[in-house]
């Protein structure tokens, strides 16, 4: 196809015309190609506000649609294909992406408890494509796969954390969060994170809970 042609033609078109042609490319596109196209546009962008019903119910949706083995494509793997990903993996890390960075609005939004909902949700399937279980397939994957800042996502998290829990509630949710960092290099500085965001009540529990588990923080405390 000519590329001058198709531009000029392009030109004469109406906005509602070259959006639905900008519609249909993005369904030809890969996730891949999305990100490339459209990723810098959307960072840019002010979010949209969060309604906590819509993301509640997509979260427990993507949570049964995992764990159902909806995005898991294996393939036969050897020398050539192994670095290959498939779409469908793709896929499942932008849609986590999504809606972690829904999640953390509603936490922006003061909503802290369909914030927390839909985090524990989240981070459950996290630790379980983290385990290994057959959620989706590559030779390597982990959290680095998921759009956005993670530390951003856990910062929305904890601090929505504190608002809504007692401190043996919010020592419990914690824990798992500040062993998942130290498998990590603290990357994420969860104990930092914790500390800032919670009471003086949670912070005693935390840190008690930290020493009877010997659970390793940055500090080394």
């Amino acid at each position: 196809m000519d590329e001058d042609a198709l531009f000029k033609t392009l030109k004469r078109q109406t906005k509602a015309t070259l959006l639905e042609f900008l519609s249909l490319a993005y369904d030809e596109m890969t996730i891949q190609q999305r990100r490339h196209i459209f990723g810098t546009l959307m960072e840019k962008s002010k979010p949209a506000r969060a309604v906590a019903r819509d993301v509640k119910q997509e979260s427990e949706q993507f949570y049964q649609e995992s764990i159902a083995g909806m995005y898991y494509a294996p393939f036969n793997m050897n020398s050539k294909n192994f670095s290959h990903i498939p779409e469908e993996t793709e896929e499942w890390f932008e849609k986590l992406g999504d809606l972690l960075q829904a999640s953390t609005q509603l936490t922006k939004q003061k909503d802290h408890k369909s914030a927390v909902e839909s985090f524990d949700i989240l981070y459950e399937l996290i630790e379980k494509m983290e385990r290994g279980e057959e959620i989706i397939f590559a030779e390597e994957y982990g959290s680095w796969m998921i759009p956005g800042d993670e530390q951003d996502f856990l910062n929305a998290y904890i601090s929505s954390l504190a608002e809504v829990k007692t401190p043996e509630e919010y020592t419990k949710v914690v824990i798992p969060l500040l062993k998942r960092d130290s498998y990590t290099s603290f990357c994420n500085k969860v104990y930092s994170l914790a500390v800032k965001h919670s009471n003086k009540e949670q912070e005693n529990a935390l840190k008690a809970a930290i020493k009877e588990q010997k659970v390793k923080t940055k500090s080394g405390r």
